[in-house]
């Protein structure tokens, strides 16, 4: 095999496994994240009904519909189940456009039901962001639009109100808007005792409650020819006997957008709010049955044992970074994104054709710009350029070895480099010692790799080089500085496995460096394009 295939395997291999490690590291977060930020809850309802059967008719039955929660983006429906039923009744599991426990008997008697179902609610976010696009055809169209006895749609109370609404020029969205105001706000809260329920009740006294005012708004928007529904579910909070909650949906643009007049929510509703049945004010439907009792109950559930347990101490948490001290993150961070910093070289020397002092050289150069920041980085490696030139001219005339030499270069390199730090803590004392030993250390390493190429080549070329070092350890700089990218590969260091990867065909590169077709273009002028 030879060197181009090993070369072309190592790259997939390292892809490969940078692939299944981010993967798996993402997974584990995933994970991680759900359980801490997720909420479970156990909705119970608690009924009692009587049967009530036409004993001649003997294959009359009693039904019980118990509607399920509906599942959405952010409200997971984990577990549920009908206990403590009687023998004598069968259930029956429907799915559909309405989820719901079908109970059904044969016998006359009173009986106990209770329903259990384990929700999971994610993380925060809002309904019209995740409201699935849905045509109506010309029938459903009709059955959203038309009136009833719930939506007396041709009362002249209906009419009435509409006369309020503004000049027919504004859109059906401000008509919208100029309704859910009207409901919010011109009608008061009514006592139990009222007829807060029946639209034109509440429109004459201008006394309603929540679900009259989701029958008032569903009512005004079907008498303007806008398709509007019911949707009755349950608020996803402790309380000690939570209550169904009625609100509404408009259909517009293709999208069910949900209104709650009651609460003063347009156009979004807050996720803890789970729907149980759409198109309908009761929760509970009974045919041949009389309901004797409803009670419901709200119980957040304890969060899984992985959140409990995530301070046990396992050997995979040496593999994750961002459990240890956070003074360490930013080192951390600045360290991994050396191998990038070092890519970065790779590609102006091999591909564009820069030359620089070293492979790390532009790399650390940047890390020291940080560290004592860029301005304060480029003054002291002025100086201590111009500090060292001067110095290797005056000790040319002793004749000295180039080692001796060298080491009194860098002797006065060293005390201009410390009377600039002790300048500097004079003008800043708060700095910290990281932002003046780290300078110090990579710029010293950087000027005796300068003398060393100037003494084996020139002064000229080892100039270029400190030129070209600064050019790519600007682009370094940038790279170091950014904050996201430091804690990207922190959180994901195997991205450095991807690095690997490039740097293998940047090393399998064979072909012109930018620079050279720069270089030699005055060759090829001179051969023409009829010379090949």
């Amino acid at each position: 095999m030879s060197t181009r295939q090993l070369s072309r395997l190592a790259v997939l291999a390292f892809v490969a496994l940078g692939c299944l490690a981010a993967t798996a590291r993402y997974q584990s977060r995933e994970r991680a994240h759900i359980a801490r930020a997720d909420s479970r809850w156990r909705l119970t309802y608690d009924i009692a009904f009587k049967t009530d059967l036409d004993v001649e008719n003997q294959t009359s039955k009693a039904t019980v519909s118990l509607g399920r929660p509906l599942a959405t983006p952010f409200a997971e429906v984990v577990q549920e189940n009908v206990v403590n039923l009687d023998s004598s009744l069968h259930v029956e599991s429907r799915e559909g456009y309405q989820r719901d426990f079908r109970i059904s008997t044969l016998h006359t008697d009173t009986y106990h039901v209770t329903a259990e179902f384990d929700l999971r609610l994610h993380s925060d976010q809002m309904w019209n962001q995740y409201a699935a696009l849905e045509s109506l055809s010309a029938i459903r169209r009709r059955r959203y639009t038309q009136g009833d006895d719930s939506f007396p749609t041709q009362s002249p109370r209906i009419g009435e109100v509409l006369q309020q609404v503004p000049d027919d020029r504004i859109t059906v969205g401000e008509k919208l808007q100029w309704i859910f105001d009207y409901c919010l706000r011109d009608l008061r809260n009514a006592s139990k005792k009222d007829e807060g329920d029946n639209v034109p009740w509440a429109l004459a006294f201008k006394r309603t409650t929540a679900l009259g005012r989701a029958k008032v708004f569903v009512t005004l928007c079907r008498a303007m020819d806008v398709p509007a529904r019911l949707v009755t579910g349950f608020e996803l909070r402790h309380a000690e006997h939570p209550q169904p909650h009625v609100w509404t949906e408009v259909h517009r643009d293709n999208r069910w957008i949900p209104f709650d007049p009651a609460h003063g929510y347009a156009r979004d509703m807050p996720h803890w709010f789970v729907p149980v049945r759409r198109g309908d004010d009761k929760i509970i439907r009974l045919k041949n049955a009389a309901l004797v009792s409803a009670q419901y109950s709200m119980l957040r559930l304890p969060p899984q044992m992985e959140v409990l347990q995530q301070e046990m101490k396992r050997p995979s948490q040496m593999f994750d970074l961002t459990r240890l001290p956070l003074e360490m993150h930013a080192l951390l961070s600045l360290m991994l994104l050396l191998p990038w910093g070092a890519l970065i070289t790779a590609v102006f020397r091999n591909i564009i054709g820069l030359r620089t002092l070293g492979t790390f050289a532009p790399a650390l150069l940047a890390m020291s710009f940080i560290y004592a920041a860029w301005g304060t980085g480029l003054v002291v490696l002025l100086v201590v350029v111009i500090a060292g030139l001067v110095g290797r001219s005056l000790l040319e005339r002793l004749h000295l070895l180039m080692v001796p030499r060298l080491s009194i270069v860098l002797t006065l390199i060293i005390l201009c480099v410390a009377f600039g730090v002790s300048l500097l803590n004079y003008l800043s004392p708060q700095q910290s010692p990281q932002a003046v030993l780290l300078p110090l250390v990579i710029l010293t390493i950087l000027i005796e790799r300068f003398f060393v190429t100037s003494e084996e080549d020139s002064t000229g070329y080892a100039l270029q080089l400190v030129l070209g070092t600064v050019v790519v350890a600007a682009f370094c700089y940038v790279l170091l500085r950014w904050d996201d990218v430091g804690k990207l590969v922190l959180i994901y260091p195997e991205v450095h496995f991807f690095t690997i990867a490039v740097f293998i065909l940047i090393g399998r590169y064979s072909g012109y460096r930018l620079t050279e077709l720069w270089r030699f273009r005055d060759l090829a002028q001179e051969r023409g394009p009829d010379q090949g």
